[in-house]
C-alpha cells in the first residue's frame, strides 16, 4: 500500500489491514497525504475541521464491551503512538505532565451500523450521525431528502449523570430560518435555525431521540402549521440507529436509567459514572515569529537523508520551517502528494542557522496514515497555527472530504502532543467527522509550573555557538 491518495474502497481496506497490524507490532499510522489549499478552508466543507489523527480504534457490529469506554475485545491504538524515534533522548516534559501520565493516548472507539456511524472520546463525549444511502450516495447527492444540498443530523450526548443531549442540523448553505423534526407523521421539536445549523438541547433534545429510536420515518422539514405537509429537507433511515442509540448508553454507563436513549429503566441516575477529568498536555510558548530562517545547502542535505521519501518533490515542493521554542524549529519537508492530499516529513532544526542539527520530529500519536515501519512519520495537508501553537493534520479518503481522519498536536518541548482527533472511515456524506480525543493543553510558564507544585521542565539547551 503506498502513501499517497487512497479512495473509496481501498481506502478502507487500507486503514483495516492497518488496524490489524497495529494488534501486532508498532505501526506509524499513515493516512494519505492532504490537498494543499482545497475547497476546504473556509467554505462550508471546510467544517472537515483540520483533525487529525492517529488511527483510532474501529468495531463492526454490535459491540459487546459493557463498561464505558472498556478496551476489551476491541481493536486498540497501541503500539500505534510511538511515531519516529529521533535517536535523541527524551527530555522530561513539564510539570503539568503528572496530571496527564506517561500513557500514549488511547482515542475511543468507532462503530458502524446500518446507515448511522456512532464513536466515543476519552470523556465520554459520544456522538451518532446519519449517513447518506450507501448506493449512490456520491459526493453531493442528496441526503434522503427533497432539497438541493444535503444535510447532516449529529446527536451528541455529553458523558456523565447530568450529560446534556443535543440533536444538531447543519447544511452546507444557508436554511430556512426554522425547521421541524417529524417522526412518524408528528412533529416533536422546533428547530430554530443561525446560517447553516440549528440545534434541539436538553430535555427536548432528550425526548426527540427516544422517540426517533423507536420510530418508523424520521424528517426534517421545513417549519409550518402543519409541518407534515411541509417540504422534507432530510429524511433518515432507522437502520442502525437503535444500535446506534443503545451504543451511547452503554458507553456512558447509562444503561438501565430513565435518561438512557433506549435501554431505559428505574436505576438511579447516580449510578451513571462521571467522565474522566480531561488529560493536560503541557506546551511550549511559541514564539512571535511566524519563520524561523531557512536552511542552508549542508542543513538541507542532512534534512533530505532523513525524510526518505520522493527527491523530485523534495526537490521542487515548498519547504517550511516555523519556530517551535527559543532553540528549536519545525521542517514541514514535502514528500509525497496526491489529487486531494499532500504529505510532509515532520523534523525538528535545533541551533543557531548554519550549523543546527536536524531530527525527525516525535508525536505521543502518530498523524496521518504513516503505516510503513522505518519511514518517518508524515502530516497531512499540513497547517501550523502559529498564534495558537497548533500543528494539525487531515488525512481526507476522498477529495470532497466526507472521510478521513484528523489531528491536531501542541509542542512540549521535545515532541508533539495530540490534543484532538477526530475520524470517520466510510465515505458517505459526512462532513463532520467524530471525536475520538481531547486534551486540553497548558503553557508551561513559570507560574503554572509553580502551581503544579512539581519540578520545573528541565530548559532546552541550544547548540555551541
Amino acid at each position: 500500500m503506498t502513501r499517497g491518495d487512497l479512495s473509496g474502497t481501498a481506502w478502507l481496506w487500507g486503514m483495516a489491514v492497518l488496524l490489524m497490524a497495529a494488534s501486532h507490532a508498532p505501526v506509524v499510522s499513515a493516512v494519505a497525504s492532504a490537498a494543499a489549499q482545497d475547497s476546504a478552508q473556509g467554505s462550508a466543507q471546510g467544517r472537515m475541521h483540520r483533525h487529525k489523527h492517529g488511527l483510532p480504534q474501529v468495531s463492526a457490529g454490535r459491540d459487546p464491551v459493557p463498561a464505558p469506554l472498556a478496551g476489551a475485545g476491541a481493536l486498540t491504538g497501541a503500539g500505534m503512538g510511538a511515531g519516529s524515534s529521533s535517536g535523541r533522548a527524551a527530555a522530561p516534559v513539564p510539570a503539568v505532565e503528572a496530571r496527564l501520565g506517561s500513557a500514549s493516548p488511547q482515542p475511543g472507539l468507532l462503530q458502524y451500523n446500518g446507515d448511522w456511524a456512532v464513536g466515543c472520546d476519552n470523556l465520554f463525549q459520544c456522538e451518532a450521525i446519519a449517513l447518506q444511502p450507501d448506493a449512490g450516495g456520491g459526493a453531493g447527492a442528496e441526503n434522503g431528502g427533497g432539497g438541493d444540498d444535503p444535510l447532516l443530523l449529529q446527536i451528541i450526548r455529553a458523558g456523565g449523570p447530568a450529560g446534556e443531549a443535543m440533536v444538531r442540523v447543519s447544511g452546507l448553505s444557508q436554511l430556512p430560518p426554522a425547521l421541524a423534526l417529524v417522526v412518524d407523521g408528528s412533529e416533536i421539536a422546533r428547530i430554530t435555525v443561525q446560517s447553516d445549523e440549528g440545534v434541539i438541547r436538553g430535555a427536548d433534545a432528550l425526548r426527540a431521540v427516544q422517540a426517533m429510536a423507536s420510530a418508523a420515518t424520521v424528517e426534517v422539514r421545513v417549519a409550518g402549521r402543519k409541518a407534515r405537509n411541509r417540504p422534507i429537507l432530510l429524511s433518515l433511515s432507522s437502520a442502525g440507529l437503535a444500535e446506534s442509540l443503545r451504543f451511547i448508553d452503554t458507553r456512558q454507563g447509562r444503561t438501565g436509567t430513565p435518561s438512557a436513549f433506549v435501554a431505559r429503566g428505574t436505576s438511579a441516575e447516580s449510578t451513571i459514572p462521571l467522565p474522566p477529568a480531561i488529560p493536560v498536555v503541557p506546551q511550549m510558548p511559541s514564539p512571535d515569529g511566524d519563520a524561523a530562517p531557512a536552511l542552508d545547502a549542508g542543513e538541507m542535505a542532512v534534512a533530505r537523508r532523513l525524510a526518505v521519501c520522493d527527491a523530485m518533490l523534495m526537490a521542487n515542493g515548498a519547504v517550511e520551517l516555523f519556530p517551535l521554542d527559543e532553540d528549536a524549529a519545525l521542517l514541514l519537508l514535502p514528500c509525497e502528494a496526491g489529487a486531494y492530499n499532500v504529505s510532509a516529513v515532520p523534523l525538528i532544526a535545533r541551533g543557531r542557522p548554519g550549523a543546527r542539527t536536524l531530527s525527525i520530529a516525535r508525536f505521543d500519536f502518530s498523524p496521518g496514515f504513516t503505516g510503513e515501519p522505518g519511514k518517518p512519520p508524515l502530516v497531512v495537508n499540513a497547517l501550523w497555527d502559529a498564534h495558537r501553537g497548533i500543528l494539525s493534520s487531515l488525512a481526507k479518503g476522498r477529495g470532497v472530504g466526507d472521510c478521513g481522519a484528523s489531528e491536531n498536536y501542541v509542542w512540549d518541548g521535545t515532541q508533539f502532543r495530540l490534543i484532538e482527533s477526530r475520524a470517520m472511515h466510510v465515505c458517505r456524506g459526512a462532513w463532520e467527522w467524530i471525536r475520538l480525543w481531547e486534551a486540553e493543553p497548558q503553557r508551561a510558564v513559570p507560574a503554572t509550573v509553580a502551581h503544579a507544585e512539581a519540578p520545573a521542565p528541565t530548559p532546552v539547551a541550544s547548540s555551541p555557538q
